[in-house]
This record gives C-alpha cells, structure tokens and sequence, in this order.
C-alpha cells in the first residue's frame, strides 16, 4: 500500500531482508518490479487475511522457517468500513474489529517470543489521528467517506497498545512507537476540489500530504537515532492535531 511503500524502500535500502504479509500479492508484484535486481532479491511476500486469525500462525510459520530473527515489525495494514452511520451486524463487527486491531495485535503477541530471546527489536504500529481526535464530519461534504466507530476504536486501541508494549517490552530492549499520519487522501480518477478545500482548512500548513513527508519520520523510527524513545507518538499532520 500507499504508507507500507515507504517502509519497505526505507528498510530496503537499509539492507534489511524484508517481508511483505498482505492478502494478495498484487501491490506487491507492482512495487517489487521497479526495484533494482539487488533488492528485489532481499524482498518476499506471505499471505496473510487479517480478517481471517489462523492465517496470522501461518505467516509465523513462514517467517521463522525461513528466518532465524526478525529485527523489526511493522503493523501498517487495516480491513475498515467507511461512513458516519455504518450498519452494523454481528459479522461485519466482529470482521473489522479484526482487521483494526484483532490481527494485529495476534500477530505482535505472536511474534514477540522470538524478538523477547534476541533481547532487542523494533515494533512500529502505524495509528490515525481517528484514534486520538474526533473526525470533524462536516469535513466530508457530501461525500460519505468518514471513519466508521470501529476504526476509530481499533485506532485508539493500537495507540494504547503502543504504550502498553513498550512498558511491558523495555525489559527485553525492544522499543516500541507509532507513527500517526495526518491527511494523506488517495488519488481518484477525478479530484474534489471542494472536499479537498475542506480538508486544507483544517490544516495549519494549508495542504494535505505527500507521501514523501513520511520518509524522514520512518527513516528516524527504524534507525538507531530512536534507540532511545519507546511508547511515543510521531505525528506528521502539517498541524492539523494541533487544533
């Protein structure tokens, strides 16, 4: 995905062997095949449904058969609904509960034995500003695209998460942060203007982000220059949390 590229050119580039887990293979296969031929080599893929909890043991599996560590974690991936009034039942709750928060939490637990007899590691989980602050609806015009309760929920549980794991897992030298993203809208075949506007009003630096922006904050989260910051926050918005 969008913020997951910036992860994995930076720890690419960082000599890092990397693993992608996602459902399908097909951003994968499109970011892999611009890459030069010496990092290509360093980069595999695994299935993983995070809607789907035995797939998480099976990606564990995978790992630790064809690795005999694993340095860092990143959980950058979410299965979430859009919209102010969303209707719930049983089956849509319980699936985007675990694609917020479930499977991401299943997978860190799962893998944290192994990082815990390394006595180091890095754990970056990848937050929203829907976790911390309410989202001004009236942003979205017309156009029903807001965060729905649960994501904002699962949101706020990864955030909290964070600092839970990084008191629970400073014995062990493992640091644990978040990255937070601000308004970083996808794309589409044809821009909004106006819903574009409305987002800008809400920004202190009157534009929405680049991906690039992201670069310097996840190069300093994967470095040794973070070694010493666990359960923070690093929130990249152009201000907008800041009102």
């Amino acid at each position: 995905g969008r913020v997951g590229s910036i992860f994995t050119s930076q720890l690419l580039y960082d000599n890092y062997e990397v693993i992608c887990l996602s459902k399908t293979n097909t951003k994968y296969l499109d970011f892999k095949k611009n890459l030069p031929i010496k990092l290509k080599k360093k980069l595999h893929w695994q299935s993983i449904d995070l809607v789907n909890p035995h797939t998480v043991n099976q990606a564990v599996d995978y790992i630790f058969k064809k690795f005999s560590k694993l340095d860092v974690l990143i959980n950058n991936a979410a299965e979430s609904n859009r919209g102010k009034n969303f209707n719930y039942d049983i089956q849509s709750l319980g699936k985007e509960f675990w694609g917020t928060f479930g499977s991401s939490f299943f997978l860190t637990e799962k893998i944290l034995p192994y990082m815990r007899k390394k006595k180091t590691g890095k754990i970056i989980n990848t937050g929203s500003l829907w976790g911390s602050h309410a989202a001004k609806f009236k942003t979205y015009s017309n156009l029903d695209i807001g965060p729905s309760p649960i994501i904002a929920s699962g949101k706020a549980a990864i955030m909290q998460y964070t600092k839970h794991l990084a008191s629970r897992e400073a014995e062990y030298n493992i640091v644990v942060n978040a990255l937070i993203p601000g308004w970083f809208p996808r794309k589409g075949p044809k821009e909004n203007k106006k819903y574009i506007a409305s987002i800008k009003s809400n920004i202190p630096l009157n534009r929405i982000g680049k991906l690039k922006d992201l670069i310097s904050a996840v190069e300093f989260l994967l470095s040794n220059d973070s070694d010493y910051m666990t359960g923070q926050f690093v929130i990249v918005d152009g201000g907008y949390s800041i009102w």
